[in-house]
């Protein structure tokens, strides 16, 4: 991309696929509604992501809502006040019914993008497509699914001769039933380990700087950094004993209960089991797209993904 036709677009703004930003709980200002014919329903804090290759996502409707609706077709809605900033077409892959609901697993089909301007999204998604590891389809799908903003949790996973944390946003938790959603991928050598013991701890990044959380993404899950020279403290969970950040707020002990090849993911659905607040009030790093960015009242914290 050229230099004035970047700055033309997007000023002098780095472009990247996302911006970091640290929220409370309560600091998202989009909106996520399922629509299917003229009935729209707020699953804003019951969706995820669960797959990338290929695109897949997961939609927990409680029993009464999941009656109103046949949702073996429906949309996405992005959305930020009135405005929609991005639509996906979903397909039904499978029901997973739940004690008070129903878990909906999607294939992801056609997206449409509606932020800022159709010049914006085209110079933008030009200078992707840069890489050969990119397609069109590609990053107007990334664009859309991070137009809602996706905290980034810890994952720990500890047994006598091994252990791992990593960070990853590929996940969600549906606090009506108690259930963890994770989408791991299947390359990960610690996904095998969490799958036979069938428990996993999950952590918020409340209080750590992004260049850590990068750094524990970076190394190799056959070679963890040693817990020695990790740049921060731990304690053990209080069930399983696996590691907790000292950065931590909050963590999860889930028990799986549930596991699906989705493709270069791995859905693990989770029971939590024990849950532990250690800070009266938390926060979180997330990742949000750069487009839907542009438009929003967040910090932008230094950091590329």
């Amino acid at each position: 991309m050229s230099l004035p036709i970047k700055r033309i677009f997007f000023k002098d703004t780095k472009i990247q696929t996302f911006f970091i930003t640290r929220l409370p709980d309560n600091g998202i200002e989009e909106k996520v509604f399922l629509k299917k014919d003229k009935q729209l329903i707020d699953i804003s804090k019951h969706h995820s992501m669960i797959c990338l290759e290929p695109f897949c996502v997961a939609v927990w409707l409680p029993a009464d809502e999941a009656d109103l609706i046949e949702p073996s077709t429906a949309s996405l809605q992005f959305m930020k006040g009135s405005k929609l900033n991005a639509s996906i077409k979903v397909s039904i892959i499978e029901k997973m019914d739940t004690p008070n609901g129903v878990l909906l697993l999607y294939k992801v089909g056609k997206v449409k993008n509606y932020h800022l301007t159709a010049l914006h999204r085209l110079v933008l998604f030009a200078y992707f497509l840069r890489s050969k590891k990119n397609t069109y389809h590609h990053r107007k799908v990334i664009s859309a699914l991070y137009s809602y903003p996706r905290s980034i949790i810890i994952v720990s996973y500890k047994d006598e001769d091994y252990y791992n944390i990593f960070p990853m946003d590929i996940k969600g938790y549906i606090e009506e039933e108690g259930l963890y959603i994770l989408g791991l991928r299947t390359t990960n050598i610690t996904l095998n380990k969490i799958l036979e013991a069938r428990k996993v701890v999950v952590c918020d990044t409340d209080a750590v700087d992004i260049s850590t959380v990068y750094d524990l993404g970076k190394h190799s899950s056959a070679a963890p950094t040693p817990k020695e020279n990790l740049p921060f403290g731990t304690t053990e969970s209080q069930l399983f004993g696996f590691l907790v950040p000292d950065f931590t707020g909050y963590y999860k002990e889930i028990e799986i209960i549930e596991h699906k090849k989705m493709g270069y993911h791995m859905l693990m659905v989770g029971k939590v089991v024990n849950a532990r607040q250690l800070k009266p009030e938390t926060s979180s790093l997330y990742h949000v797209g750069f487009l839907q960015f542009q438009n929003s009242n967040y910090t932008p914290i230094d950091g590329l993904f």
